[in-house]
């Protein structure tokens, strides 16, 4: 992203320009020849798959480093543009502005022994965390809470919280452009708690609980640690990260990396461009796929796996380390084989990026 779009959407965020005033000055940055136009040509041809050409190995290092490269620009300069997007979000909690900038919520609702909480907010972070059993405390600030509708409500054990846009304050669009409002919601629960969370331009962390979860933002971050259960997670522009955690993952980042760590289970991994990274064990009987395209895939195993490998890249290497592979087939951008009793199935799939198992 150059600096001068950059800008604009700095502007647009502060409420200096409005939705119109910013599309035009995008428009015109468009319409003006700039480097970044022939990179993107660039990058275009790089993503079509090259065949290679026996006997240059120098050739093939040099499409397997540009890829890579590739995979980790988009993933950074993407990912800053959704923490600029969210950027308000990290800010600290404070009391209520003089002015009626912000406002804190505080509502606390006795729950049975399994929970449910589902959240949708807008312009800001979602963290859910484990605390005492028998109650669940939402906690949210507001920021421009005259252009904000929101509830915190229960139904038997299910507890609802919506922060959305208030449409009928203004216009949508010019409102939400002007006044630049958004919410910060933080809740505790007790650990048998499933959830659903969403947001837009913020990230979402959970911490601590059990049972199903369901993760989804867009320009933000995610971040699960300590979970045991079916975890369900979406996001756009920003990283994924999963650390200590037992069960069924569902992951999907569209332009930045995912990380695993200290994981068991069964796994199936994908973003566009980023780099991949799982460190763990796969459960037998399970079929678990990491799946990237301009990146890198990082797999380190715990003691005794046991599983069938299929490995491919265009763009890279691809090795298999782990004592007791045996290789059915065997290529420099594919390996097929097996570990031990090959009771689970690990399937790796990149195209400009290098394999590593290990």
């Amino acid at each position: 992203m150059t600096e001068e779009r950059r800008k604009v959407l700095d502007m647009l965020a502060e409420g200096k320009v409005t939705v119109e005033e910013a599309e035009r000055l995008l428009e015109a940055l468009q319409d003006t020849p700039h480097v970044e136009t022939r990179k993107r040509h660039k990058r275009r041809r790089i993503n079509a798959p090259i065949s290679p050409i026996p006997g240059v190995e120098a050739l093939q290092d040099s499409l397997e480093g540009l890829g890579e490269e590739i995979g980790k620009g988009l993933e950074e300069g993407l990912e800053g543009l959704g923490e600029s997007l969210s950027g308000w979000s990290e800010s600290e909690e404070g009391p209520r502005d003089e002015d009626g900038k912000t406002s804190m919520r505080d509502d606390t609702f006795a729950v049975g022994d399994n929970p449910r909480l589902v959240v949708r907010g807008f312009n800001g972070r979602i963290r859910v965390r484990a605390g005492e059993p028998g109650s669940i405390r939402v906690r949210a600030r507001l920021k421009k809470p005259r252009g904000i509708k929101y509830s915190a409500v229960q139904e038997g054990d299910l507890v609802a919280v919506e922060a959305k846009p208030d449409r009928q304050s203004e216009g949508f669009l010019h409102g939400f452009s002007r006044q630049n409002s958004g919410a910060n919601i933080e809740v505790i629960v007790p650990v048998a708690t499933s959830v659903d969370l969403a947001t837009s331009n913020g990230p979402v962390e959970l911490q601590g609980t059990e049972g199903s979860g369901a993760v989804q933002t867009k320009n933000g971050r995610i971040r699960v640690e300590n979970f045991k259960g079916d975890l369900n997670a979406t996001t756009k522009n920003a990283p994924i990260t999963v650390k200590t955690f037992s069960g069924s993952a569902e992951l999907s980042s569209t332009n930045s990396r995912v990380s695993i760590e200290d994981a068991h289970g069964r796994f199936d991994a994908r973003t566009t461009n980023g780099s991949i990274k799982f460190q763990g064990s796969i459960e037998p009987g399970t079929d678990n796929r990491l799946s990237t395209t301009n990146g890198s895939i990082k797999v380190a195993l715990d003691a005794d796996p046991s599983f069938k490998l299929t490995a491919a890249t265009v763009n890279g290497r691809v090795r298999c380390e782990v004592p007791g592979f045996v290789a059915a087939v065997e290529k420099r951008h594919k390996l097929k084989g097996t570990v031990g009793e090959g009771e689970a199935e690990l399937i790796a799939k990149t195209v400009n990026g290098s394999i590593a198992i290990q």
